[in-house]
């Protein structure tokens, strides 16, 4: 362990004339003695903090714990200022403090640390049952924004056991206390971007039954919604997009989240013979077959359509006369997806688009939830 006494000394040698602990009464010595023990499990924490944060590259996580990290190294810092100014026999004393000590205050803030240190034990061993993914992501994020909280509570617990206060903590002279913090507290790092949860293992990153501030917190956007009976949600971009497409829809149940993804293809300019969507929409069902197995597929004029000449293809799928589709049933498809499916759209005889569906295994809860909405209404 480091000997922090030692550190105090050489840094204050030239101005303070050594440490003076021989001339501090017991009460003082036993007060430097909590101090001392306050900073050494502050330190330590901030280290495994360090450790902590360097096991991400980036992302929400390492965000938070970094954010933690700096509010433990002002909490390192005003330590540091009040062992200094007892040891210096400056202004600042046990009798003199520079903020009002709160005995009843520290002691409900104590508890509430241990209730927090035990919700956060409980936390990490409920993250340790996953071995990764979006869960196991979510789960240590919430660990992580525990221990930011946790930091913040030691904190107001330090300015009401001993009155530290980081303004008026010390009448020691500038240069002192700049060459302490230089030695002990490194710089605060530049502002980080404001960072994503990573993506789940699902289609584009999504998983089933996450919320839409979830969603948020991976894509940075929030899904707007656009058909309010339908639970129907608009996203401009995915956690993981495919550059074939545009929008994803999202049906997003208030009460058991996202249940179908259904991703909006590029609009493709083609012929009448409808030959560039067809090529469009045949390379993205061959990747779908390749990740998913063969589908069933759908490739008919209605028996009853004017639009049968090959130049009129592209007016038959307009019309809805035509068909061009396939389709993923399961069980057994990976990532709780009940069934999957691709159709092509015409928007006009000259373009068009393809659309591919997700739906997940709790979608048939969407779909009865949506119906007694309705049904209530009536």
């Amino acid at each position: 362990m480091r000997n922090y006494g030692y550190i105090f000394c050489l840094l204050t040698a030239i101005s303070l004339q050594g440490c003076g602990e021989k001339d501090l009464t017991p009460e003082q010595k036993a007060y430097v003695s909590n101090l001392e023990a306050e900073l050494l499990q502050t330190t330590q924490d901030i280290d495994a903090g360090t450790r902590s944060a360097a096991v991400y590259s980036s992302g929400l996580i390492k965000d938070l714990i970094s954010t933690r990290v700096e509010i433990l190294k002002t909490n390192q810092a005003l330590l540091q200022q009040r062992i200094l100014a007892v040891q210096s026999k400056g202004s600042v004393t046990i009798a003199t403090v520079t903020s009002k000590v709160d005995e009843d205050l520290a002691n409900k803030l104590s508890a509430e640390i241990t209730q927090a240190k035990a919700e956060i034990t409980s936390a990490k061993a409920e993250a340790g049952q996953y071995s990764g993914g979006l869960i196991q992501a979510l789960k240590l994020s919430t660990v992580a924004t525990s221990e930011q909280t946790l930091a913040m509570l030691e904190q107001q617990y330090l300015v009401a056991k001993y009155g530290l206060n980081p303004v008026r903590a010390s009448s020691l002279s500038t240069s002192t206390l700049s060459a302490t913090q230089a030695a002990s507290a490194p710089a605060p790092q530049p502002a980080s971007k404001p960072d994503l949860l990573p993506p789940g293992s699902g289609p584009f990153g999504f998983e089933i039954g996450i919320s839409g501030d979830i969603i948020e917190k991976m894509t940075g956007e929030a899904p707007r919604l656009v058909k309010e009976s339908e639970n129907l949600y608009l996203l401009d971009k995915a956690p993981k997009p495919n550059d074939a497409f545009d929008q994803y829809g999202l049906v997003i149940s208030p009460t058991v989240g996202l249940c179908v993804v259904r991703a909006v293809g590029k609009t493709i300019q083609t012929n009448d013979f409808g030959h560039q969507l067809q090529a469009g929409y045949g390379t993205m069902k061959d990747a779908l077959t390749t990740v998913y197995g063969k589908p069933k597929t759908y490739d008919f004029l209605m028996p009853s359509s004017i639009w049968k000449d090959s130049n009129d293809w592209m007016t038959g799928l307009f019309k809805q006369d035509r068909t061009l589709a396939a389709e993923w049933k399961g069980p057994g498809i990976k990532n709780d997806i009940s069934s999957i499916s691709i159709d092509a759209r015409a928007l006009a005889r000259d373009k068009g688009y393809f659309v591919v569906e997700y739906a997940f295994n709790n979608s048939p809860e969407c779909t009865a939830e949506l119906k007694k909405t309705k049904n209530d209404s009536l």
